[in-house]
């Protein structure tokens, strides 16, 4: 039986009302854990700290509840709202963790999203904590949060996602939106199903098979579709996600994107302290130290998508060290260039330890002479 349009409309809220219900629940939580805003002092000894500070329009935003969470939609672990500057923090146990930030124009979080409120899902998810010096400072900018448009534009009798993709209010040429199905990848592939670009007053219409989705929106300053998102890049994630897909129309949406400030790969220096490393040296095909590369970290075998970690990039020396705070199984690599898949002139080259080019590691496992060689891309 076709669901009716409330109850759709029930579905699509649910996710968005969970996620506050249970932050509520978890705000105390969290600041008895040491949170600094709790005004408390007693951050566990070598635990590490994440920082987070929320902009609207590059300014602070207070009253912004952040959200930490363990998956995508999953559940909430820890929360609190910015203090007058903008700012919260939390002590987490090592692991990988998604952030979430959401405001309120009347500080009622116990309703669901609205036009004027803001959001923003950070780019730069999944978050990686951990090491004994394992805390960082995230910076979030918010976007405002606007009611889908009215139907227009999209192909009559059609079935997919239609909209407007915006920045600051204003609206985005040039992006693509893209249609997941799963979330486990933390949206670093391309997803079942990319538009073709926004035109220019931010309008998109999408054909899918009746499904639910997550829909997030990527412009980078660059041109391209693929590969990891960069510094002056727009992103978007649909605050409302999932979207619900029903034969014979067009599921409505508008997607605020933000303006990304800093790569969203992290990136460790080898002097940072963390609960695993590894060290090798990156070698060219005539067995020389290449330098201008960095090794790189992946969650799936095909090395593809946006990596994990990246390490600094190598001197004359071609050595490296990638400090890992989270143990596991990687796959690991070594190329120049960012972004995508390598480009002729690029050096490229994968770990040949392993068979599927995998590097296993414990709590404070210290891997030594991993090196990979990278062979120039034609």
């Amino acid at each position: 039986m076709r669901p009716s349009a409330e109850a759709l409309r029930r579905r699509i809220l649910l996710p968005v009302a969970g996620f506050l219900i249970l932050a509520l629940g978890s705000c105390s939580h969290a600041q008895r854990k040491g949170s600094p805003d709790a005004g408390e002092t007693g951050v566990p000894a070598g635990r590490p700290v994440v920082h987070v500070r929320v902009t609207w329009q590059e300014d602070p935003l207070p009253d912004a509840r952040v959200g930490i969470l363990r998956s995508v939609g999953g559940t909430v672990v820890a929360s609190a709202r910015t203090d007058a500057e903008g700012r919260t923090a939390f002590d987490l146990p090592s692991g990988r963790y998604f952030l979430v930030v959401e405001w309120r124009r009347d500080s009622d979080y116990g309703r669901p999203i609205a036009a004027g409120d803001r959001y923003a899902y950070f780019g730069g998810n999944p978050v990686f904590v951990g090491g004994e010096d394992g805390s960082r400072e995230i910076f979030v900018g918010t976007e405002e949060f606007a009611a889908p448009p009215g139907p227009g534009g999209e192909p009559a009798g059609g079935t997919g996602v239609a909209g407007r993709v915006t920045s600051g209010g204003a609206p985005v040429e040039g992006a693509h939106v893209f249609a997941y199905l799963r979330t486990d990848s933390a949206f670093r592939d391309l997803g079942f199903a990319a538009s073709a670009p926004t035109a220019a007053d931010g309008s998109f219409a999408m054909d899918l098979p009746p499904g639910e989705y997550h829909i997030l929106v990527r412009k980078r300053a660059g041109g391209g579709v693929a590969g990891p998102m960069r510094k002056g890049d727009l992103f978007g994630y649909y605050p409302a996600n999932p979207v619900y897909v029903l034969s014979g129309g067009y599921a409505r949406v508008s997607i605020p994107a933000t303006l990304l400030k800093l790569r969203n790969v992290p990136t460790y220096s080898r002097d940072a302290r963390t609960t695993a490393s590894i060290e090798g040296r990156i070698f060219g095909a005539d067995g020389k130290p290449r330098a201008g590369v960095y090794a790189a970290l992946y969650d799936n075998p095909d090395l593809l998508n946006r990596p994990v970690l990246l390490s600094d990039v190598t001197g004359a020396d071609g050595r490296y060290r990638l400090p890992v705070p989270v143990p596991g199984r990687y796959f690991l690599g070594a190329r120049s260039g960012y972004g995508g898949s390598p480009s002729p002139g690029d050096y490229y080259g994968r770990f040949e330890g392993n068979a599927d080019h995998s590097v296993t590691l414990r709590e404070g496992d210290r891997l030594t002479g991993v090196d990979i060689t990278v062979n120039e891309v034609w």
